[in-house]
């Protein structure tokens, strides 16, 4: 989503603290017109505290919410115009689901025909048109689900709050969701802001992602700049599998740089100046190559390793292997069919992956 974007909704500054403990530390954080914004983070980093503060369920202790310009910090839940999905469905089990959808707009005062004609509507949009008179109990987890998003999105807020709606679900189930998610956020408009500690979940439905890590935001950006370019190794290590070496004795020449871990010299791009820190070479584990034979290869790291453990993994067997006594564990995935996943344990291998998929990372 282009940062041109309206802003819609600006979190300026926003602490909360409980006592002597700090939840959220000087959040600054703008929302999107349209956009899908997942907050994303281990649990007590702040993610959901934050998700409430925009709700109107918690005040901060300090800072400033802004909508459309407009001071809301102190507006209570009821006077903005958010929806809530939460984790658990709350649906009332007297009810049928269209009784569910229609309660918001019956204690709002709309008339029962203009009720009937939303509800009708937002029940196709999330595909539970044909189960209108049912309980709670006759619908599937899934669709109990959406019957909660959809009474979230019948009164057209101008924005949905999520808080790790699909957690209990199973691992299918739940990638079903996520596909509804997606095609409900892009034909109803509204802007989504999304609580998961999921980060397969965070990268399929985002448009941006915000990182959290105790009560700060590490970075926010688009999933594939987060993971193809994370700015820090919290960063780097939350959002996927990430593979470090420490180097030392760094140099740079021209865009790229080249240290040594251990007896390996190794080469990653640098576009920008190293600065003091010490620092880490960093690749992703889908960038490496698994060779029984040493490689010839312009333009690529190459170093010798060997086998420590394999797991099994259906389609994929994963493998962690080590460069010598005291390196860090390299972790790679490897097809089912590949030679690699028949070697035993103690075997020597060479790694490989291209310099330009090397990053820089501040240890």
């Amino acid at each position: 989503m282009p940062s041109s974007q309206a802003i819609q909704l600006s979190a300026q500054g926003i602490r909360k603290q409980y006592g002597h403990f700090t939840a959220l530390d000087g959040i600054d954080l703008d929302i999107r017109q349209g956009e899908f914004l997942t907050l994303l983070g281990p649990s007590g980093s702040g993610k959901t505290t934050l998700l409430m503060i925009l709700a109107g369920f918690l005040e901060a202790t300090s800072g400033t919410l802004m909508e459309n310009g407009v001071d809301i910090s102190r507006r209570p839940a009821e006077k903005r115009n958010f929806g809530m999905v939460f984790q658990g469905y709350a649906l009332f089990p007297h009810m049928s689901v269209a009784d569910n959808v229609a309660y918001p707009l019956r204690i709002r005062g709309v008339k029962a025909e203009e009720r009937q004609r939303r509800v009708k509507h937002i029940l196709e949009v999330v595909g539970l048109g044909a189960h209108m008179k049912k309980k709670p109990a006759e619908l599937s987890g899934g669709q109990q689900q959406r019957v909660a998003i959809a009474r979230a999105l019948v009164f057209e807020p101008d924005l949905l709050l999520l808080d790790e709606p699909l957690s209990a679900l199973d691992k299918n189930l739940r990638e079903q969701l996520q596909a509804e998610l997606q095609r409900i956020h892009r034909q109803v408009g509204t802007s989504f802001v999304f609580v998961t500690h999921d980060q397969g979940e965070a990268l399929a439905l985002s448009t941006r992602i915000a990182i959290f890590n105790q009560g700060r935001l590490a970075q926010v950006d688009s999933p594939e700049d987060i993971y193809d370019r994370p700015n820090s190794r919290f960063a780097a290590e939350f959002l996927g599998k990430m593979n470090l070496f420490p180097l030392a004795n760094v140099t740079r020449n021209g865009s790229n740089a080249s240290g040594h871990c251990g007896d390996n010299h190794l080469h990653a791009a640098a576009p920008q100046p190293l600065g003091n820190q010490p620092l880490l070479l960093a690749v992703r584990p889908e960038h490496m190559d698994l060779h029984t034979e040493r490689p010839d290869l312009s333009g690529h790291n190459v170093v010798a390793a060997h086998l420590t453990e394999k797991v099994y993994q259906g389609a994929s067997t994963h493998l962690a292997l080590k460069l010598g006594q005291d390196a860090p564990a390299i972790n790679l995935a490897v097809p089912g069919n590949h030679p690699g996943a028949q070697l035993a344990s103690g075997t020597p291998v060479w790694l490989s992956w291209p310099v330009q998929r090397s990053f820089l990372l501040e240890a």
